[in-house]
């Protein structure tokens, strides 16, 4: 038999292993980062810098961390080491897309669940395919195993949602959002408890099982947990409550050590979902070359393999490597944060049926029992609950106690989970306690319940997908494999290729339109005139993007060619979001200091992002009428219904051109918009009566007038909005002059 296959499966596993990794950490970054850049506790150059130290001190202490790769899913002795080569390809193959398909949408998985379902998947078929007659392919999987981290795994996400609502309730009763007032009765217990907790996650979830620590002493520490618990507790008490005296802000100090804890328990327990699989078939093939025969059975991978510390180096590189340049990870981030952001955010979900019933019955729910509650202790809650406004609102997406129970609840839950020998997944448990808290702090409000409810509803649900997804696709893989051999390489390789790249291509679209309006964002606070100004200038450049997609519409109906619109549908699609940014924007400016003018400014702006609305929806509008015209083969449109859209259309475009004319000179031109409103009413009144006449001279049909007259409706509608528009622009370039 040719073996040099083997080498080139050893050389395609170390670059899979190398892709897996950076796809797989851009996805788990949000487990140990979220509550240090949502909270903005210090620059994400320091953050990034106490994460990368944490994992690289955990991907250093994971080497007995790799079985559950080689045998923790199926049984490697019923295998053929052949057999085995294909399972590992296949579970390889499907985690790098599957997990670059996650990062691509920003939605946050568990890789732990990518993994052993990937495992399931392939070495089920591969059994069904490979065992003997009246075998039961069942029973080359370890089904209890299995179960138990599965059904560990899904039950972890109601848990931590709750514990995340219970504690952060009452720490937000106990410290309120006027934290600097009770850090010095509270804060010194809470730190002395957080640290403690973060201490023991450290030395019990990310050291067991490593070199780095006496295995005895962590038997001694587990079998004294609590006497030694408390002796930690008792003298970070101390500790903490003369940092307080000197007016250290101690939640700073948890949160940053808790980052580092959770990247190094991520560290340690997650890489095996990275590299355990490519380290397990490099050994399969080296047991290739050391037998000559395939078809031995796998006998060897039940035993333990010690992994080189090399491996584990070079792990810890590309993982801080990934960490730093990774945009995929930052889009991740991005959508927990969002989630549970207490400011007004650019929603990336939108509502639907299911997300909307949810929050009607919570809202029903809270309702009847907000009425049996005595008035004293709602006035007491709506007091602890009240938020401090001062004259420039805070940037943070959440204050630094939410952040600290977000780590401290995360690492006590994983803590548990390592004790009691229970399956946590840290993506699972990490994202449902930062939803917990965010809505035991009221983030989630009436105006943003339902996007957040379905956002988390959508996480959740590529959660289970992940699951069906990956078992069935690694088991297509697997199959292939065992139909085609090697030879399956050739179709596998092209298609993973092309989808990695697709992915990139759909993800650097994504990050152009977010950033298009994360600029005002950043100091719309510091420097709200600024921010006003900076809207508009941007309003009118978008404003410019409508007049030329319009007139690609146009010239599309009266060529009959969908090509001469081709792309409109999205960039129509970017002009909504915009929108939607812009709203935003003009929600989070601080007015507390503008003076009537400027409030005045502030309220012609908003109605322009309005107008901006409405045409829009007229060209969508449009657009669509368009496309049902040419679709369903309507007559093209006749001489003298060219001449109408022509004269229409050259219509708006001198409007378009008075706008950027008031723009560019800053002078109105009154005489111009009072002979824009004449010409309209004429105009609108002569293009019906000459289809009218069309129709008398059956010189047009109805069927096709139809569309037609809906379209010139929407082109006069979208004029009328243009004139509005002029006067709102007229209204604010006063006083941006005085800005």
């Amino acid at each position: 038999m040719d073996f040099s296959i083997f080498y080139f499966v050893l050389v395609l596993m170390i670059f899979l292993a190398i892709f897996d990794l950076i796809v797989g950490v851009a996805n788990d970054a949000v487990n140990f980062t979220n509550s240090a850049v949502g909270s903005r506790v210090t620059s994400k150059k320091n953050i990034l810098i106490i994460a990368a130290v944490g994992v690289l001190l955990g991907a250093v202490s994971s080497s007995g961390m790799m079985e559950v790769a080689r045998k923790g899913i199926f049984k490697p002795e019923l295998f053929t080491l052949g057999a085995l080569v294909y399972i590992f390809l296949s579970v390889m193959i499907t985690d790098v897309l599957l997990l670059d398909f996650y990062n691509t949408f920003g939605l946050p998985t568990s890789t732990t669940v990518s993994l052993v379902f990937e495992l399931l998947g392939a070495s089920l078929v591969m059994a069904y395919l490979t065992k003997p007659v009246g075998v039961d392919a069942f029973s080359y999987i370890n089904s209890e195993s299995a179960i138990k981290i599965i059904s560990g795994i899904f039950m972890s996400v109601m848990i931590a949602f709750v514990v995340g609502i219970v504690v952060q309730s009452l720490l937000r009763i106990i410290f309120s959002f006027q934290i600097e007032k009770t850090i010095g009765i509270f804060g010194g217990p809470f730190a002395s408890f957080s640290s403690s907790v973060l201490i023991f996650f450290i030395i019990i979830s990310a050291l067991k099982g490593s070199n780095l620590i006496d295995k005895e002493l962590v038997v001694f520490i587990e079998s004294n947990l609590l006497l030694l618990f408390s002796i930690v507790f008792l003298a970070l008490l101390v500790f903490f409550q003369i940092l307080i005296w000197f007016q250290i802000n101690v939640f700073k100090i948890i949160i940053l050590f808790g980052t580092f804890a959770l990247a190094m328990a991520f560290a340690s327990n997650d890489l095996v979902n990275f590299v355990g699989v490519p380290l397990a078939s490099i050994n399969v093939v080296q047991l290739i070359f050391e037998s000559g025969n395939p078809m031995d059975l796998g006998v060897a991978l039940s035993g333990k393999v010690q992994t080189p510390q090399v491996f584990l180096l070079v792990s810890a590189v590309i993982m801080i490597a990934t960490l730093i340049f990774s945009k995929k990870a930052t889009s991740v981030t991005k959508t927990e944060i969002s989630l549970a952001s207490e400011k007004t955010e650019i929603e990336l979900f939108s509502s639907n049926q299911v997300s909307r019933r949810i929050v009607k019955i919570f809202l029903e729910v809270w309702g009847f029992f907000k009425n049996y509650t005595p008035s004293f202790f709602t006035s007491f809650l709506k007091s602890r609950y009240t938020k401090v406004t001062g004259k420039n609102n805070k940037t943070e997406s959440f204050d630094l106690l939410r952040a600290s129970v977000n780590v401290t609840a995360s690492s006590l839950l994983i803590l548990t989970g390592t004790l009691y020998k229970l399956p946590l997944s840290t993506t699972f448990v990490t994202f449902m306690v930062a939803m917990g808290t965010s809505l035991a702090d009221r983030a989630w409000v009436r105006y943003n319940a339902v996007n957040r409810v379905s956002g988390v509803l959508t996480v959740i649900g590529g959660w289970f997908l992940t699951a069906m997804v990956t078992t069935i696709l690694s088991g297509l893989i697997a199959f292939s494999f065992y139909t085609f051999g090697f030879y399956a390489f050739i179709f596998l390789l092209p298609i993973s290729f092309f989808l990695f790249v697709s992915f990139n291509k759909i993800h650097e679209l994504r990050v152009k339109l977010s950033d298009e309006f994360s600029l005002p964002l950043d100091y719309i606070n510091s420097n709200p005139k600024l921010a006003i100004r900076y809207i508009f200038e941007h309003l009118m450049e978008n404003i410019q993007d409508t007049e030329t997609i319009l007139s690609s519409i146009i010239k599309s109906l009266t060529t009959g060619k969908k090509s001469h619109q081709k792309g409109s549908g999205n960039q129509l699609e970017r002009l909504s979001y915009l929108y939607g940014a812009y709203m935003v924007g003009i929600a989070e400016v601080d007015s507390s200091d503008f003076d009537q003018a400027e409030i005045i400014q502030s309220y012609n702006l908003e109605s322009s992002i309005h107008n901006f609305r409405k045409l829009i929806n007229n060209t969508l509008s449009i657009r669509k009428n368009v496309l049902y015209k040419i679709d369903f083969q309507f007559s093209a449109l006749n001489a003298e219904e060219k001449e109408d859209l022509k004269e229409i259309k050259n219509f708006i475009q001198s409007i378009f051109e008075e706008i950027h004319s008031l723009v560019k000179k800053r002078k109105r031109n009154d005489s111009k918009i009072k002979g824009f409103r004449k010409e309209f009413s004429v105009l609108k009144f002569k293009t019906h009566r000459k289809q009218i006449k069309r129709l008398k001279a059956k010189t047009a049909q109805m069927a096709g007038l139809v569309p037609f007259l809906t379209i010139v409706e929407e082109l006069f509608d979208f004029s009328h909005h243009l004139i509005e528009l002029y006067n709102n622009v007229d209204r604010i370039l006063p006083l941006m002059e005085e800005n």
